[in-house]
């Protein structure tokens, strides 16, 4: 380094890059200016990657550090200092997030940025961002929520964008999926359709492009719906956030480090001090709670009785003879009630939805000796058994693996495996049994492995009818259908995990809601309060009697879980003994007092993991 005014000029710049792979601060020196929050290229690993400038200052103050280094700083030339600043709020964002999934900032920055501002950051503006008058207020303000069926909920999200319009103010609205997005920006951009911008992985870059750079410089307040991919726009006058559909399982990402969407918001309006509301026809459990200890607001009163379409239960355990005698019923995938709706449903040239919870034949396979549910070898998920050519073969949906069909209980070695549960492929299988003139289609990720796929099917059923067989998918892609039936959510109970039975409510009442008519619900579970409560959409009954299990026996939102799933041997039992770890077959669960996360300490231990350790805080399950 120079000496005289060119040494006087040089600058020792942090940064974060901004990327999966490494995301801890790096030092390099620049000749002249540079400012916190600047993005800039930088040289790694052979290639040069974005990162943010978390911190600048002049050489000559650490000298003596620099010349006793054991290594030579690498140059940040001009032509890599970028005309782009990133919002200080995002970086304070990234830090926190980083804390509380044990990772680095720049993990969490390459997750929570969109690719085409990774590629091109001149689209987040040239000017260093100024704390705004919502950012000096000092009072929080509480989120709230919003708990509705879906048209008056919209209605609520209309006056709440105009009121924020009425105060020069801009909203961003954040759903699950691209689909979702094209249907609220029908329903929201009417009458302000010049304000209103649209970002989704359904438009190509250039579109995403362009959809960003309008609304960054549009003059008047403005709405931006969005996916999580456009979740760190910003703008000067951006006050509200709307959390849609905040109860989706589509909000946590599926890989690391597995963000929750409402986490990240949560985080962003302590930061900002903006407005957050959270919407939903069902509420999570923990939100409905937030709401009751006084720590979330309500935007309109909260709704405790669904209303959608009727429902009827049907028990498959038993059946009536015409002089009323009760027998045991055998197995059977159809009732004779869903066999007459689909009937119905055939002969009035209308369609008809069949929900199986999982793809395959049977979702769930239990050992008839021991009860120990077979799981996938390789994670430890339960494997779902799949019909391939003329044989049968286990598949773990989750990692992928194979088992045969040829196999023995894991845990007493028996032959006695009984697969339960009733996957797409057998209803649809019995379907075109009974009715073999039917036209029939199955929408699950195995017959629409893309969203091509899946909007072709919906577009077929819709306009010629018949009956469409399928999973959870259906939420991204249907709006309405005259009649459903539930054939089976019974694999669903056996499930030993403490969100089940949230899981099973909200299904039912999703799939109540996009029926028109009528919805029957078969089950070998009958006695289960769930599914009466469910069927007649009684939200507070199952509310205080959740909250009062979850309590009980400490599950969230009381406490706060961290899975480590690991593969091979197991070298972490000595290094978190102090944090009291339960361990399965694949993965060690830490419970903590939710107040007690993030725990700086045990979140520094567990960012030092190798990547071959997958780190999930606050996961949906721990099986």
């Amino acid at each position: 380094m120079k000496e005289g005014k060119v040494g006087a000029k040089i600058r020792l710049v942090e940064v974060i890059p901004i990327t999966k792979s490494l995301g801890e601060p790096l030092t390099y020196f620049a000749i002249g200016s540079l400012k916190v929050g600047q993005v800039v290229r930088v040289p790694l690993r052979k290639k040069r990657v974005p990162a943010v400038v978390v911190s600048v200052r002049n050489a000559r103050e650490a000298k003596s550090g620099l010349r006793t280094a054991s290594y030579s700083l690498k140059k940040i030339s001009k032509r890599d200092a970028l005309d782009a600043f990133l919002p200080q709020a995002v970086i304070a964002l990234a830090e926190t997030l980083a804390t509380y999934y044990a990772t680095s900032t720049g993990a969490i920055l390459a997750n929570i940025l969109p690719k085409f501002i990774e590629d091109d950051p001149t689209l987040l503006g040239n000017k260093p961002s100024v704390k705004r008058n919502s950012e000096t207020n000092s009072i929080t303000r509480e989120p709230l929520v919003l708990q509705m069926d879906t048209e008056e909920r919209f209605g609520q999200y209309r006056s709440i964008i105009r009121q924020n319009f009425a105060r020069q103010s801009s909203v961003v609205f954040v759903v699950p999926s691209p689909e979702e997005a094209v249907r609220a920006y029908d329903l929201l951009s009417k009458g302000i359709s010049e304000y209103t911008f649209l970002l989704s992985s359904l438009n190509k870059k250039k579109e995403q492009t362009e959809s960003w750079q309008k609304a960054m410089e549009t003059k008047h307040p403005i709405l931006f719906i969005t996916t999580p991919l456009g979740i760190t726009f910003d703008r000067a006058d951006l006050n509200t956030y709307i959390l849609e559909r905040e109860n989706s399982r589509v909000y946590r990402s599926m890989t690391r480090p597995f963000i929750h969407t409402k986490n990240l918001l949560l985080a962003l309006v302590q930061i900002t001090k903006r407005e957050l509301i959270l919407g939903d026809s069902l509420l999570s459990i923990e939100s409905l709670l937030r709401e009751k200890e006084g720590k979330y607001g309500e935007s309109s009163p909260i709704k405790w009785r669904f209303t959608a379409a009727e429902a009827s239960i049907v028990d498959m355990k038993i059946k009536r003879s015409e002089d009323d005698e009760v027998t045991e019923k055998p197995f059977e995938v159809l009732s004779p009630e869903l066999q007459a709706l689909i009937k119905k449903a055939l002969a009035d040239k209308t369609g008809i939805f069949l929900f199986g919870a999982r793809k395959g034949l049977s979702p769930m396979t239990i050992c008839g000796d021991c009860g120990a549910i077979l799981p996938c070898p390789t994670c430890g998920a339960p494997v779902v058994l799949h019909k391939k050519g003329q044989e049968n073969t286990y598949l773990c949906h989750k990692c992928g693996a194979k088992r045969s069909a040829e196999t023995r209980c894991d845990v007493c070695d028996s032959w006695k495996l009984n697969p339960i549960g009733i996957g797409t492929e057998l209803i649809a299988k019995e379907v075109k049994r009974i009715f073999p003139l039917a036209r029939i289609s199955v929408l699950d990720k195995d017959h629409a492995s893309t969203r091509a796929k899946a909007k072709k099917t919906i577009q077929d059923f819709q306009e010629l009818g018949g009956v469409l067989i399928g999973t959870e998918m259906v939420f991204t892609h249907l709006e309405k259908v005259s009649y459903v039936g539930i054939v089976s959510l019974d694999a669903l109970f056996s499930l030993p995990d403490f969100g089940a039975e949230e899981r099973i409510f909200y299904l039912v009442s999703r799939l109540r809601e996009i029926s028109e008519k009528l919805v029957i619900i078969q089950t070998r579970n009958i006695g289960k309060e769930i599914l009466g409560w469910s069927a007649q959409g009684n939200i507070i009954d199952f509310y205080k009697r959740e909250i009062e299990e979850r309590e009980t026996f400490s599950y969230p939102p009381f406490s706060l879980f961290i899975k480590v799933e690991f593969k091979g041997h197991n070298v972490l039992k000595e290094r978190f003994a102090e944090w009291n770890p339960e361990f399965t077959r694949n993965a060690m669960i830490i419970r903590l007092k939710r107040e007690r996360w993030p725990d700086e300490k045990l979140s520094k231990q567990l960012s030092l993991l190798p990547p071959s350790f997958l780190i999930k805080v606050d996961p949906e399950s721990i099986i």
